[in-house]
């Protein structure tokens, strides 16, 4: 008998002691996620590599057949491009490259387009995120697909993302704007025909080219847009683009962020021709479209040659612009 209670006492303190610890971890998980989401607990696991001063540093983030760049201005600003679509690795890639950089406020959020794999995982972003000024696709009908309604829901107040929309810092010799869409309330523009006819090719056309430039160094962020919006924008180079009473040169064009993952209805030739950049980046992943295809990357290596990156093959792509230059690191050595 005394044996008996022995085993059954020790199986009671056993019992006592793992629930105990049970809800010692438990309460710790609470805590811990009031300061940090637990889900995402390993991208805060990392050193803040803060921007150097004076530099300009892009992150196109690999999120597989996605979009998410990340910019550090010169003068400690920090504008997110796109957040992924939304799925858990994605988001945990995003945070931790964010974390990585010591970035906590987004000053300017941009959404480029209601298409899935760019708006799905910004909503969750700004659960954990600051963000300071939002630009958002004009779409009256918030509801088109679930990553685009999150987004939607998760904004208060936003700017569209239209022709002209950007920032121009004099101080600190950067600027960003918009390229295309054209005006939200321009009869027959991209966000016009978009409203009309929610097709993939015009859900396409209606995604947000931008352009960023420092120390004479520039990106353009194609978007998803096809042949023929391209055109458009050559067009308007070509005759002088002024925004905001500035000039923009497409000469200057140092990076390109192939149009729409290197899809075969993106491919154009007279884009390289023009822009002439020195480097091309593709965010691109598995997906059952066949992208990138041998044509997108016959002409932006018939431009670049050998500076090409991929997400997919490369990993996260890094640029840094100072006035002594421009330089590139991937995550794939």
């Amino acid at each position: 008998m005394t044996q008996k209670r022995k085993k059954g006492l020790s199986k009671t303190v056993a019992t006592v002691v793992s629930l105990s610890l049970a809800a010692v971890i438990a309460i710790a998980l609470l805590i811990t996620n009031i300061f940090i989401p637990v889900k995402y607990l390993f991208a805060y696991f990392v050193t803040a590599d803060k921007n150097t001063p004076y530099a300009m540093r892009v992150t196109f983030v690999n999120v597989g057949y996605g979009d998410c760049t990340a910019v550090e201005f010169p003068d400690g600003k920090v504008m997110l491009v796109d957040g992924g679509d939304g799925s858990y690795y994605n988001q945990l890639k995003i945070f931790t490259e964010l974390n990585a950089r010591g970035i906590e406020k987004i000053d300017y959020l941009l959404c480029t387009s209601v298409s899935e794999e760019r708006c799905g995982g910004l909503a969750e972003i700004l659960k954990y995120k600051t963000a300071e000024k939002v630009y958002a696709p004009y779409y009256p009908v918030t509801y088109l697909n679930e990553g685009f309604r999150s987004f939607r829901e998760a904004v208060k107040e936003f700017e569209i993302i239209e022709y002209g929309a950007g920032v121009f810092n004099d101080e600190y010799g950067y600027n960003f704007c918009v390229l295309s869409p054209s005006a939200h309330d321009l009869s027959g523009g991209e966000y016009d025909i978009l409203a009309q006819d929610p097709s993939t090719k015009n859900i396409n056309d209606a995604s947000a080219v931008i352009w960023i430039e420092y120390c004479g160094k520039a990106f353009l962020l194609c978007g998803n847009v096809s042949s023929e919006i391209q055109d458009k924008l050559i067009e308007k180079f070509q005759k002088g683009l002024e925004i905001d009473g500035r000039t923009l040169d497409l000469s200057r064009c140092t990076v390109i962020k192939v149009p729409n993952h290197g899809s075969y209805f993106a491919a154009n030739a007279e884009l390289y021709d023009a822009a002439k950049p020195e480097y091309a980046v593709l965010s691109v992943g598995d997906n059952g479209f066949g992208n990138p295809t041998a044509q997108a990357l016959s002409l932006a290596q018939g431009c670049v040659g050998e500076n090409i990156y991929r997400t997919d093959t490369d990993g996260t792509v890094v640029f840094t612009v100072t006035d002594g230059g421009i330089t590139v690191k991937k995550e794939k050595v």
